[in-house]
Formats: C-alpha cells, structure tokens, sequence
C-alpha cells in the first residue's frame, strides 16, 4: 500500500512538473511570406539587391539606423541608436561611436569593437582590392577604423564626409560576426550568417524557401514570431490564391489591378508604400546604340505618363531627373523626361539609322509589371521608327550572357537621401556600368566632366557647390542617355488583417518587434 501511494505522488509530482513546460511552449506564430524571388547570397554587401534585402534586413544590424517610421510615412531619415548607443563627430572625417555592451549575436557571442573594425576592412568590402569588390562603390570612402577599446570605435573617411553618418546606417554597412566569418569563410557565410538581428538562420532549401528562426536574445527585444520563411511564389496569382487559402501570410509585390480582389476577403487587407527605388533602363553604347542619338530617341518616345496610368492606376510618380523629392539638394526646377515622338524620329535621321534590329532582354517574374512594360515601350517605340525585338529570358545570367542585347531593366534604390545613396553609387567610376568586366565592351566610356563632378559631389562640404555639380552631372548623363528612369513603383504586400507591419520605402521588410504584432 504505502509502494502505491508512493507512486501516485511521484506521478502527481511528475506531473506538476511537466505542465508548467507544456503551458510555457512557444505559442509565437509561424510566419510565411510569398515571395517572387529569393536571392542567391545573404552575405550583405554581396548581394543587396531587392529580393535580398528584404529578408536581410531582419539578420542584420548597423551602428546608426534609420527610422523609417519617425513620421510614420515608412520614409522618413531620422538617424537613431543602433548598434552603437551614441556617436560624436570629432572632426569632417572622424566619427566616435559607442557601442552597446551586451549584444549578442546569433552564436551567443558579444559584439566588440572588433567585429565593427573587421566588417569595414578589406577583408570584407573596403580599401583597394576588397574581397567582395562590388562593395567598394559604397565603402571606398572609409580610410580605417580605430578600436579605441572593447565598446568604443572611430570612423575616419578619406575625405570629409557630409553624410558619414547616414552611410553608416546604410545596409552596406551592417556588422558581421568577425571570427565566425573568418572561421567559415565567405561563402559558408553567406549561406549561414551570423550576425545581431532580430532572426537567424534556420534552414535554406535552393529554390524553394529561406526560413529564419528567432533570435530570443536579440538586444531590441524578443522577436514576434517564432519563424519567418520567405517562400519563392514566382507567379502573383499563386501568391494570391495562397493568401486566401491560409499557405501564407503576406505576399509581395501585388499589382494594383489585383488590390480589389485581396480586398474582396474579409480576413485580408493590403499595405501598400511608392518606393524610394526607380525602375530604369539600361542602354548598353553597343551596335545601334553606340550612337548617343539613338539612346536619346528611345527615352524619348517613353509615354511614361500612359505607363503610370495604364499599369500603376497612375499610384506612382517619376521623378524629375535622378533625384526624389525627400533629397536636401532636391532640385524642384529640374526638367522632367520628355515624351517626344517627332524629336525622338529627327535624331534617329540624323544619326544614320535604319530599322537595325535591338534588343530587350530581360528577366521573368523580377520586376513588377516588367512585362507588361516592355511590350508597351515596344509599340511606343516603333512609333518612333525603332525595331525593337523583346527577349525575355528565365534569369539573370541570360540577361547578362556575353551575346546580343542592347537594353536590360535595371532598378536604382536611393539608399540615402543625397545623391551619394544612389546616383554616384550606380553611375560613377567606380560603378559596374563604367565598370563591366565581364562584358568590357558595354561599359559606359562616362565623359571626364561626368566624373569630376560626381568627385564634387563626394568630397565637398559646400552644400551649395554640391548641388551645382549634381546639376552639371544630371545634364551630362541625360544627355549620353546611358540609361533612363520609367518610374518609382508601388510596392502593395496583401496580408492577413490580424497582422499589423507597415512598409518602408526601401524594400526592406522590417520584422523588428515595435514593426510586426499579432492579434490576440
């Protein structure tokens, strides 16, 4: 007797000490999210491009952050802590930060000033020859960084820097675990990285779906959900059609043609925010469009307006030269993009051309509505008398094959509010297109005057002087017509309405506790 009552209460005991675990499991949601791309390196100044910042941004963090919601448009620029708690100016070219103690990254290990002077070297993305060069655009203003103790960096630029301090709050600039990325190497960690943001790596299935796990330690507070796994939906109406089913709990890129459909679901809403990205054209100077008259012709005979309206229910804007109207050296006086048929068809006499075949290639299920777009800009262009043969392809390595092409679609996000966050960046000398090694004869040969202007631009602290030179540069490539803009896109993401996020003008998805909550 006494055996059995002894067992009953070891039971009763057991029990009373397994229930308050079963009570305490994880009851955070599992989030999904449909995607139309997902990207080939997590490494973030490899890859930065759209469909990897939104998942990147959520792994990583930067000493300074920009918060996008200070006014709660999703754009606005007020630089607060980050990584760093606070930061001093010490002259036109140094910056002190001070870090946060305590920060831990994925691996459980603190954040020392270490990790901030190794994510800013050359064995990373700065000085001569980089080991991820396409960095260098972004960092090469930085001379070195001083550890003055475990929590305590300084940041010296080459030159003076108006703009130090929102560089530093740019993605190209996110801090990276320094042993582990030295321990695994580069690609190992762009498949796996280690970093302080609020979800870690989970599990990456080529092709199929990226999932990240919460990091519980992260310093801005418990993440939301247990999971987020960004799934590749290349097909909108597969994104749709599983939004409504419950397979996912947002998806991207909607059209805005599709808005009342989502809509039409009581359980469903729509966030939606016209991008600080501008959806461009690049002319490669090759074949017909060696000639800078025929690139002038095909921006020319863009309706961009009947664009807006036939594809974007006219929700969107083009700006008025390579500029948003959030820049502090926003030009309101600049001229727009002409739409100019008779004047496109004058210079494409005046330079010799006769119907020569170009070519358009580009990538499915990328860019929004690119489609949709291209054969519109195809008949705007024969109108102009310009053959232009559509060729879209699957990815792009077939966009960038060493073969034909005369065009390619482009985007330029404008990381900063200054030209430096993008139009230096993607069109100066150290850009890829006055750069292209793999295809040397399709780089832009950019006029010395071009160039030396951007020089202005970089390193001047006259804001007056500034704003001439990125006059002068504006005038120089709209002339050469290396490329042109169509227009900055609306960004719609369908979701479920008990989820509450708020877009940014970047594509970043910010998945930090105070931007994403569930309802009870």
């Amino acid at each position: 007797m006494f055996h059995k009552l002894k067992s009953a209460l070891a039971a009763v005991i057991a029990l009373a000490v397994v229930a308050p675990a079963a009570t305490a499991q994880d009851q955070r949601p599992d989030l999904v999210v449909a995607v139309n791309n997902l990207p080939g390196s997590l490494e973030g100044i490899e890859e930065m491009g759209n469909v990897a910042v939104r998942i990147t941004y959520s792994m990583y963090d930067s000493l300074i952050r920009r918060d996008f919601l200070a006014d709660g448009s999703g754009q606005a620029s007020e630089l607060v802590p980050g990584l760093a708690e606070s930061w001093t100016r010490i002259d036109d070219r140094t910056l002190e930060l001070k870090l946060r103690e305590g920060v831990l990254f994925h691996d459980g290990s603190e954040l020392t000033a270490d990790d901030v002077v190794f994510s800013m070297t050359s064995t990373r993305g700065q000085g001569q020859n980089p080991l991820i060069g396409s960095a260098k655009r972004y960092m090469d203003t930085i001379s070195h960084v001083i550890p003055l103790d475990k929590y305590t960096v300084q940041v010296v630029s080459k030159e003076p820097d108006v703009l130090l301090e929102q560089r530093l709050a740019g993605y190209a600039f996110w801090i990276v675990n320094a042993k582990n990325y030295l321990t695994v190497g580069k690609d190992a960690f762009a498949r796996n990285p280690v970093a302080t943001g609020p979800y870690k790596m989970d599990e990456w299935v080529e092709g199929e779906y990226i999932r990240l796990a919460a990091h519980d330690d992260y310093f801005g507070g418990k993440p939301t959900a247990k999971s987020v796994t960004f799934t590749e939906v290349p097909e909108m109406s597969a994104r749709i059609a599983g939004l409504v089913s419950g397979e996912y709990d947002i998806s991207v890129n909607i059209s805005p043609d599709q808005i009342p459909t989502v809509e039409s679901y009581d359980d469903l809403k729509v966030e939606q925010i016209v991008l600080d990205n501008t959806h461009m054209l690049i002319f490669w100077t090759v074949g017909p469009l060696e000639d800078k008259r025929v690139r002038q012709a095909l921006s020319l005979s863009i309706d961009r307006d009947l664009l807006r309206q036939a594809l974007w229910a006219d929700k969107n804007y083009t700006p008025n030269g390579h500029q948003l109207p959030s820049y502090v050296m926003y030009m309101e006086d600049y001229p727009t993009f002409e739409y100019n048929v008779e004047k496109a068809k004058a210079l494409l006499a005046e330079a010799g051309y006769n119907g020569e075949e170009i070519v358009y290639r580009f990538p499915l299920n990328y860019y929004l509505l690119s489609t949709e777009a291209a054969q519109a800009m195809q008949q705007m262009w024969s109108q102009a008398g310009l053959n232009v043969k559509l060729e879209p392809v699957e990815n792009w390595s077939q966009v960038r094959a060493t073969d034909g092409g005369h065009i390619r679609p482009w985007s330029n996000t404008h990381r900063m509010p200054d030209p430096l966050g993008s139009f230096v960046p993607q069109w100066g000398k150290l850009s890829g297109i006055q750069n292209n090694s793999r295809l040397e004869d399709r780089k832009w040969d950019a006029p010395a005057a071009f160039n030396d202007a951007q020089d202005v631009i970089l390193t001047s602290t006259d804001w007056d002087q500034r704003q001439q030179a990125y006059r002068e540069a504006l005038d120089i490539w709209k002339d050469e017509a290396p490329g042109t803009m169509l227009y900055n896109p609306l960004e719609t993401y369908a979701m479920r309405k008990d989820i509450t996020w708020k877009p940014y003008g970047l594509y970043y998805m910010d998945l930090r506790p105070y931007n994403l909550q569930f309802a009870e």
